[in-house]
């Protein structure tokens, strides 16, 4: 049998991080068709189905999920030997891949980039504003910010790094009338500020929103746009312009703020640098309240 190289391995990594040809073929820097030729050539060769179909995705069979964690060690030890002959084992260079929900990536990890850029300057960073939970044990990311203790993972380093307060905001100019809560859809019902927000509405004789939404950051911008009142963290509703804290100052809640890591990640200094950076980033944001 011909002996597997590594190029071959490249090709259903990228499927397997980024299941449809396209995405990977885009990642590899190739057309679909060469992506689509590779995975079947290589399937051909070993006799062994890799990837199957499942609702428009392709996902790696059991044999082919076993075959991506070792291709993973066999990624790591050639960045390793990279970094031994280039010298950037000794410093943050390279792509880092980070997953936080659009609200924490859109105001406080990109305010705070400049920073950690400015002093990386061999540091790329791909981020991806994402509300799913996306798979860092498939590394579908590097590092993930989450807002729940996670339990998927299961593998995955985790790590609290803070809290984010929540109070209540509106629009700048309705701050002394009576307006109507914006609060999240049936899908998001259980999010800690949706469950007070309802529990608000029903002391109000079982008042009802006019606007639910299924995204923190649609429910900010209905906030600026005078469409009601909701809840916000106070990091970002006291940074947003023509919005304003209203309401009793001890109704608030708080959520923690957790990062997950690859475990075969942690240790290599571009993980470790950007690590070090989110935690700095989360604890600044968790000390408004």
């Amino acid at each position: 049998m011909q002996e597997t190289n590594w190029d071959d391995l490249r090709y259903i990594l990228a499927l397997g991080r980024m299941p449809t040809f396209t995405a990977a073929a885009r990642h590899l820097g190739v057309n679909e068709s060469t992506v689509a030729r590779r995975i079947a050539r290589f399937e051909a060769r070993i006799n062994v189905r890799l990837f199957e179909r499942q609702m428009g995705m392709l996902q790696p069979t059991d044999a082919c999920a076993e075959l991506i964690l070792r291709a993973e060690r066999v990624e790591l030890e050639i960045q390793a030997a990279e970094g031994l002959l280039t010298g950037t084992n000794d410093r943050a260079a390279g792509s880092v891949r980070v997953t936080a929900v659009p609200i924490i990536a859109n105001h406080i990890l990109v305010p705070a980039l400049p920073g950690l850029l400015n002093r990386n300057h061999d540091l790329e960073i791909e981020l991806i504003a994402d509300d799913s939970n996306l798979n860092l044990i498939n590394r579908e990311a590097d590092i993930a910010i989450r807002l729940a203790r996670p339990k998927d993972d299961a593998r995955a380093i985790v790590k609290r790094v803070g809290q984010l307060t929540y109070a209540t905001y509106c629009a700048t100019a309705l701050a002394n009338k009576s307006i109507p809560w914006i609060t999240y859809d049936e899908s998001l019902a259980d999010l800690p500020q949706a469950k007070v927000m309802a529990g608000e509405m029903a002391k109000a004789h079982n008042a009802k929103p006019q606007l639910r939404v299924n995204d923190a950051e649609m429910l900010l911008q209905s906030v600026k746009k005078g469409l009601g009142k909701s809840m916000l963290p106070v990091h970002i509703g006291s940074r947003t312009h023509g919005i304003i804290r209203i309401g009793d100052e001890a109704r608030t809640i708080t959520r923690e703020v957790w990062l997950l890591v690859h475990p075969d990640l942690r240790d290599i200094t571009r993980i470790r640098v950007v690590m070090d950076w989110l935690t700095a980033t989360i604890e600044q944001a968790s000390n408004e309240y």
